[in-house]
């Protein structure tokens, strides 16, 4: 025993090989009245907090210093705190790993490729945890920032900052004297929002977040600061730059580092409030949507995403500066886990003696609601991923995006959750038998949770058309040339579209020819049947080519009365759904658009299979639902329906599901192809009668109390509610339903 005493006091006195890398950046900062050191490497450039302490030992790293002396020290300059060799060597091996200090032992250059190698597999691993926001190698735009800021010195002027300000204050004022309209645009613009649109969005999102970053790099050289690295990134698969201001941590006045950070969240305000006035002056077009692009994309960052300080991006550093606590995240994320430490496994915990007391409910309240916030956006992302990709069938592509993002967020807690438990070391004894009893009281409840049933529902989109109404089709092609307006009220029987073709009249004309001719020939055959007995053969020939004539003619005489279009039954007369942006047609001359019977379509071409109206009760609507082979198992008539309708946003409708068909949908309604909300397969010849791309199938639906006002052909979702159904039956179906499309 003495022995090993001795041996210890003795590496206790030798000598540390170990001395501070002279090229460290090290200033004093203060954080509510307390010293921090920030050390800058400026090789990683990498930024940590030390404490005086952790100072105190790495100023002393000299190569001379021993265990001894670094003891003798802090407990001399710090008394009455006590210390550990302990301690001090985890202290030191965490100083070498950070690459703070340099070994004058060998094999230092197997340690620093080794570092290497795993910082770089970290990197890989972070990269592809987080595939929504994917940062590639940047370059170092130092000197070019310097030739540029003095071209940009005159933004950072008092006037053409307070008339940033006044250009703020008139927009908000702007939004609020037409709220009512603004709201009203935005949401007929969110709700027509499509695939196609996707171009628009990644433009605006890519022109903001590229003058979110420079107003960063700005900003920092504007008061001292250095940018070196600049870049590509991909967020949410857009292309846009990235900008690192670390430098800014080297500041001392707080101010100025919350400059630094709020400047892009400043940038993307004064760049929504100008496009809100272009855009409320511009006329509806390319130009328009652009502009509405810009302001949603800054709003909606600025609130949910870059300027709100549960995630860690520029509105976090701002938070973090103003209540002057470094490493916010990282102490709040310590602070709930001691909590839960203390309450699942009981025992004693070391409190963090670095964070007041009147701080440590704000720091807890922060580690609970951040995390909870940052899987409600990721979550929110996938699904808006997930509805954009569905109806072009790429459901696959969504799946593996949100796997692949999820398995990164939950890996990590899990990885260092399972280090903890196979390690004795990191848990005290008493702990093991109160961990094993939480495990399997959290087992119990998990699987209870996965059985117990929950409200289920079917989305379905839907389309409002007249109950039992009668549809009326074209069904011989023709021009327009007059047709009975909406709103009419008609008799069985009488016209309501007249059509012309003078293809048609050319064909009866061509026909009546011919009959007469073959009329003629044969009378001419039975006169000369009298002088010629063998003409007698030729007789039955020439009788049936009259009668396939007199066939034939009759055949488009009937269709020449069809051309004439009648109501089926008595009612109104309801116009068909409006159809926007005809495809170009080599073969027709004049297409028609918008509703088919206004007076500007009077001559247009009508192929057969058009819609031409619709005969009934405008007052009595139902919905016409539409439902994915999927989600056919799950709708059974009787069941209560939540109606949500485009033309009436914020408010739900209710009824009952009356029908559902057993037959598969041959023809999707044309209103929900125009707005893509239906994908459909394309062919030639099936601009009027596209069927869906996917089995669907068509379910009607009886609404309770249909308000006045509703027009035929107005698009919603509806909500199906079906039986309920366990997240266990859930995930298996979603599981068979991935690897249907995986395969």
């Amino acid at each position: 025993m003495s022995s090993a005493c001795d041996t210890f006091a003795t590496a206790a006195t030798r000598r540390l090989p170990l001395r501070v890398r002279p090229d460290l950046v090290i200033v004093p900062q203060f954080y509510r009245s307390v010293r921090y050191w920030l050390v800058k490497d400026p090789l990683a450039l990498r930024y940590f907090h030390l404490a005086d302490e952790e100072h105190t030992i790495l100023n002393m790293l000299d190569g001379r210093a021993s265990l001894r002396d670094l003891q003798h020290r802090l407990e001399t300059d710090f008394a009455p705190r006590r210390v550990t060799f302990g301690q001090l060597e985890s202290f030191l091996s965490r100083l070498h790993e950070s690459g703070l200090v340099l070994a004058e032992s060998p094999g230092q250059a197997d340690t620093l490729l080794r570092r290497r190698v795993q910082r770089r597999r970290r990197m890989r691993i972070q990269t592809l945890s987080n595939i929504l926001s994917i940062r590639f190698r940047g370059v170092d735009p130092e000197r070019s920032l310097c030739r540029l800021y003095p071209l940009c010195a005159w933004m950072f002027s008092r006037w053409f900052l307070l008339g940033c300000l006044g250009l703020v204050i008139s927009a908000l004022l702007l939004a609020a004297v037409e709220f009512d309209v603004l709201a009203q645009r935005l949401h007929q613009a969110v709700e027509s929002f499509q695939a196609r649109d996707l171009l628009g969005l990644a433009v605006a999102l890519a022109c903001a977040k590229c003058l979110h970053e420079l107003g960063h790099a700005m900003v920092c050289k504007h008061f001292g600061g250095e940018c070196h690295d600049i870049g590509l990134m991909l967020l949410v698969g857009t292309p846009c730059l990235y900008c690192d201001v670390s430098d800014a941590w080297l500041l001392t006045n707080k101010w100025h580092r919350i400059a630094i950070s709020s400047a892009g969240i400043l940038v993307e305000i004064i760049l929504a409030s100008a496009c809100l006035f272009l855009w409320w002056l511009s006329e509806p077009g390319p130009l328009n949507t652009l502009l509405l692009n810009i302001v949603m994309i800054c709003s909606l960052n600025t609130l949910l995403l870059n300027g709100n300080p549960l995630l860690r991006y520029d509105g976090y550093f701002v938070l973090a500066d103003w209540l002057e606590t470094p490493n916010l995240s990282e102490q709040s994320r310590m602070f709930v886990n001691r909590a839960l430490r203390r309450f699942f496994l009981g025992g004693t915990v070391v409190e963090d003696r670095y964070l007041p007391q009147r701080m440590r409910m704000l720091i807890g309240l922060y580690g609970i609601v951040s995390p909870i916030y940052r899987w409600c956006v990721v979550l929110g992302i996938l699904w808006f991923l997930h509805r954009i990709l569905k109806p072009y069938g790429l459901e696959l592509v969504a799946g593996l995006i949100a796997a692949a993002t999820l398995a990164g967020m939950i890996a990590p807690p899990v990885m260092r959750l399972g280090r903890w438990a196979v390690r004795p070391a990191l848990r005290e004894p008493s702990e093991t038998g109160r961990l094993m009893r939480v495990l399997c009281a959290g087992l119990l409840l998990v699987i209870a949770a996965l059985f117990i049933p929950l409200p289920f529902r079917v989305s379905a989109p839907l389309v409002l058309q007249p109950q039992g109404g009668h549809y009326v089709y074209v069904a011989v092609p023709g021009r327009l040339l007059e047709a009975v307006p909406p709103g009419t009220r008609v008799r069985q029987g009488e016209t309501l579209v007249r059509l012309a073709s003078a293809e048609l009249e050319r064909e009866i004309a061509e026909l009546t020819s011919q009959r007469e001719q073959q009329r003629l020939r044969l009378e001419s055959l039975r006169i000369r049947l009298l002088d010629d007995p063998s003409v007698a053969a030729q007789i039955p020939a020439a009788e049936a080519a009259l009668t396939d004539h007199d066939a034939r003619l009759r055949q488009r005489q009937l269709d020449q009365q069809h051309l004439l279009i009648r109501a089926p039954a008595a009612g109104t007369v309801i116009a068909p759904p409006r159809v926007f942006d005809p495809p170009c047609q080599r073969n027709v001359l004049s297409y028609w658009s918008g509703a088919l019977l206004e007076p500007r379509n009077r001559g247009a071409y009508l192929v057969s299979g058009t819609l031409a109206c619709v005969v009934g009760d405008p007052t009595q609507l139902e919905a016409i639902l539409v439902i994915g082979q999927e989600d056919m198992e799950f709708a059974r008539p009787g069941q209560r329906v939540r109606l949500k309708l485009v033309a009436l946003p914020g408010r739900i409708l209710h009824g009952t599901l009356v029908e559902v068909a057993k037959t598969e949908l041959q023809v999707a309604p044309r209103e929900h192809i125009a707005q893509q909300v239906l994908p459909a397969r394309q062919g030639p010849g099936q601009a009027e009668m596209q069927p869906p791309a996917t089995t669907s199938y068509q379910a009607r639906a009886v609404i309770d109390d249909c308000p006045p006002g509703l027009l035929v052909g107005a698009r919603g979702q509806a909500k199906i509610l079906a039986a309920p159904q366990s997240l266990a039956r859930r995930l298996v179906r979603y599981r068979s339903q991935f690897l249907r499309l995986a395969l």
